[in-house]
């Protein structure tokens, strides 16, 4: 997946399409066996729907109540007999003609607790090496004001470090863009410290976007590696985020599938998609090939959902794999060819 894909992921909508109302598209329970998809609606749809309508207002106070409602939906969600985790994701699509809103929930079944077996969450509060984590979110709050106006440029920007979200493209960014690139290096164990101990999962995610830009490329695969066991998927995220760049754009870096397949079964949708993405460009590795075949199972299991951004990564990956047609909602013929690669891998 290419950068300004992943930029996709990570950014709001333009404001003259949040503008527009947003219809209720689908609703997805991934992975639960207790919770099914018609028992959801039954028991949450009329609040489902109500957000849906606040959202639609596009005010403050109308968001604000909704992500209440929301709240509460996942802890009652989450009450049910077998469940171990709920997350209650909402998701927006646009097209030049539509406007959709999709709702996912993210369950964990207390059959499947192995899925929330992350690294321990951390406690402590640590100080800002170097003031590192306050300009890394003053870069990113500027470029994503830029990206809304329409003002950032579309391209892939040329980056001095191993992922650049925005790059030098106006003077004030490219001065924090310096800022990183010595701080990277001269508070390497400072930044790591963060990591592992801070409790601020936005700071932790900071400190690991600052270690991208340092100079020893398998240093920053370990640092994203281990970000992949955090307990907070916005760390999770932001490995993923710049593992994608460098598969992409440093060939003479490693990053092996088997570190990538288990998130896709991350129980957050978002982590997933960016999961996906980052197979996207590993497929045709044929020693990646062989070892993304045999996660087709659960390929499948995310292609049946909804949600346009998981289905259609899904629809990619599978396609590449498999190198049928298929239409994207045959699910038989999709299951089919799956049973028989996965047969074909015992042999």
């Amino acid at each position: 997946m290419t950068l300004f894909m992943m930029m996709a992921l990570l950014l709001p909508a333009a404001p003259a399409r949040a503008q527009s109302t947003a219809t209720w598209r689908g609703t997805d329970v991934y992975r639960s066996t207790v919770l099914s998809n018609d028992k959801a609606r039954a028991l949450f749809g009329a609040r489902l729907s109500e957000i849906v309508a606040l959202r639609n207002q596009h005010r403050p106070a109308s968001n604000d109540k909704a992500e209440v409602i929301r709240k509460q939906i996942e802890q009652e969600a989450a009450k049910i007999p077998g469940i171990a985790s709920v997350t209650l994701a909402i998701s927006e699509h646009f097209t030049s003609v539509d406007h959709s809103m999709y709702i996912t929930f993210d369950i964990v079944d207390e059959a499947d607790r192995g899925r929330l077996a992350f690294s321990p969450m951390p406690q402590r509060t640590v100080a800002d090496p170097g003031g590192l984590l306050a300009d890394w979110k003053s870069y990113y709050d500027i470029g994503a004001a830029l990206s809304r106006r329409g003002q950032m440029p579309v391209d892939r920007p040329d980056c001095p470090g191993f992922y650049c979200l925005w790059g030098g493209a106006t003077p004030e960014l490219d001065a924090l863009q310096q800022k990183f690139i010595v701080g990277a290096t001269a508070k390497d164990r400072e930044l790591r410290t963060v990591m592992a101990h801070e409790a601020d999962a936005e700071k932790r995610a900071g400190a690991l976007f600052m270690l991208s830009y340092g100079t020893r490329g398998e240093r920053v695969v370990e640092a994203c590696l281990v970000a992949l066991k955090d307990p907070a998927p916005v760390v999770r995220g932001a490995g993923l985020q710049i593992l994608a760049d460098i598969i992409n754009h440093r060939k003479d870096l490693r990053v092996d599938a088997d570190k990538i397949i288990p998130l896709l079964d991350d129980p957050s949708s978002s982590a997933r998609a960016k999961t996906l993405g980052l197979l996207v460009p590993m497929v045709d590795v044929p020693e990646q090939r062989k070892k993304i075949l045999a996660a087709v199972p659960r390929l499948i299991d995310i292609l049946k959902l909804s949600e346009p951004r998981s289905h259609d990564l899904a629809f990619t990956v599978l396609g590449q794999l498999a190198r049928k047609s298929f239409d994207r909602r045959d699910y038989p013929s999709w299951e089919k060819w799956a049973l028989e690669s996965t047969e074909g891998l015992k042999k």
